[in-house]
């Protein structure tokens, strides 16, 4: 585990940092760069949207940079926080729209995701599988325990929907709410969970073949009021992307092979209503 307080694991973070983000080199703002968090390694969305801002960037000229920078594990709202503050470790974040995002901060109105981030297949433990067939009852859907992440806009969204919610601070620790059987289900959308199967998620936790819940949502940019400039340039440059079709054609490159793998047209789809975004 990492000790911050270790000199040495300091240095490999920062090497380590160095190599994987060319432009990083420290947690202060290089010459009005805009600050994200860093993506972890299994994040391939994350990983996605920083080849995005990079190339929003190159759209728009010199006035507009970004910069990758380390933090200590955060929930969604102190990150919301520290992008709303003019003093925050970080300008940049990306993530579902709700009110209360829209209220505190600028919203870039591009959708990253194609809508995907709001198809969600259920993870649930191996030796469960038999207890999710395609026919199950949404009445019996929703008395089951969901886990999601504290502060997540997902929790208003399932609550709303009649589900029954569990949070926490984090991802890892969902997963380990599920093995241990503090919850029944991990919703993940279809994005992602491939790579966390991979690369986070402990044993025994699997994939239920015959489900999904979908709801209209999209992962957006947001930016802090005080960057006005910044955000008029950057929402510019991505509609221009857009428009030329090169968003959709960099998330099929980016993102086909994973959704193949889910076989999401033939699963039954439990529709969800979505008043947040």
């Amino acid at each position: 585990m990492f000790d911050a307080g270790n000199r040495r694991d300091v240095l490999q973070l920062l090497s380590g940092l160095a190599a994987a983000w060319p432009g990083w080199s420290g947690a202060q703002a290089e010459g009005g760069a805009l600050r994200l968090i860093a993506p972890p390694a299994h994040d391939r969305f994350g990983r996605y949207v920083w080849t995005l801002l990079q190339r929003a960037a190159e759209e728009v000229g010199p006035g507009l940079r970004f910069q990758a920078v380390p933090t200590p594990r955060m929930t969604q709202r102190r990150v919301e926080l520290e992008v709303a503050s003019p003093s925050g470790s970080v300008d940049l974040m990306w993530g579902m729209s709700s009110a209360q995002r829209r209220q505190e901060l600028r919203r870039i109105n591009v959708r990253l995701d194609q809508g995907l981030i709001g198809w969600r297949v259920l993870v649930v433990r191996a030796g469960d599988l038999a207890r999710w067939p395609a026919d199950l009852s949404a009445a019996a859907l929703r008395a089951r325990r969901a886990g999601q992440g504290l502060h997540w806009p997902d929790v208003a969204i399932l609550r709303d929907n009649g589900y029954r919610v569990e949070t926490a601070a984090d991802t890892p620790t969902l997963y380990e709410m599920l093995q241990r059987g503090h919850i029944d289900h991990f919703p993940r959308s279809a994005m992602e969970v491939t790579d966390e199967l991979a690369t986070l998620a402990p044993r025994g936790v699997a994939i239920a073949p015959d489900l999904v819940l979908r709801y209209d949502a999209g992962n957006y940019l947001f930016l802090g009021d005080h960057h006005p400039e910044a955000a008029q340039a950057l929402e510019s440059a991505l509609l221009r992307l857009q428009a030329r079709g090169e968003l959709t054609k960099r998330f099929t490159a980016a993102f086909e092979p994973q959704l193949r793998e889910l076989h999401l047209a033939s699963r039954r789809v439990i529709e969800l209503r979505n008043t947040l975004d």
